[in-house]
């Protein structure tokens, strides 16, 4: 019995972490949990203009499967999560601490977060989000930082460079 007691606690908070992450989706506009494909992090990081010192962030990290590969390529850059989905961030931790890894994940909504010290910002989002990254990313970060969108275009910017996958997907990338 008491274990009945113990697993119906469990799914209830699993019911109830899935609910509210279903509400932020539909409601609040938050971009679903969906990572960035593997092959879709190597072309990017075969694509990007990154010196391999700096700040990278990764907002909507997930799993912050970019910054661990970014990490591997580049091990002195300071690497910068935010998710603010409690799943996502959970996991992401778990990993990171047991990877001994030295990326720094927040729990915070994306459009509070200072961006000012950015040299490079990844995003895999939602075509609402990005429109308002867009103001945000002109009023914090300083010129020359580069922005990397996979799927979703930054509204009325110019990309620098555009990389067609072969899911017919588009990575765009962007210089302030």
């Amino acid at each position: 019995m008491f274990w009945l007691i113990i697993i119906s606690v469990i799914l209830i908070i699993i019911a109830a972490a899935m609910l509210i992450q279903f509400f932020n989706v539909i409601f609040r506009g938050f971009a679903p949990f969906i990572s960035t494909k593997p092959k879709v992090i190597g072309k990017i990081i075969e694509n990007m203009d990154f010196f391999g010192q700096g700040k990278v962030y990764e907002l909507g990290c997930g799993k912050a499967g970019f910054l661990r590969a970014v990490e591997l390529e580049y091990p002195r850059a300071e690497l910068a999560g935010v998710e603010y989905s409690f799943w996502p961030w959970l996991i992401a931790k778990i990993q990171i601490s047991l990877n001994k890894s030295k990326i720094k994940i927040k729990r915070k909504n994306l459009l509070k977060v200072n961006l000012a010290d950015a040299d490079l910002i990844y995003c895999y989002l939602s075509p609402r989000l990005m429109k308002d990254l867009k103001e945000k990313f002109g009023r914090e970060c300083k010129q020359g930082t580069k922005i990397i969108s996979h799927a979703f275009i930054l509204p009325d910017s110019e990309p620098d460079k555009i990389v067609e996958l072969e899911s017919g997907e588009n990575i765009y990338f962007y210089t302030i």
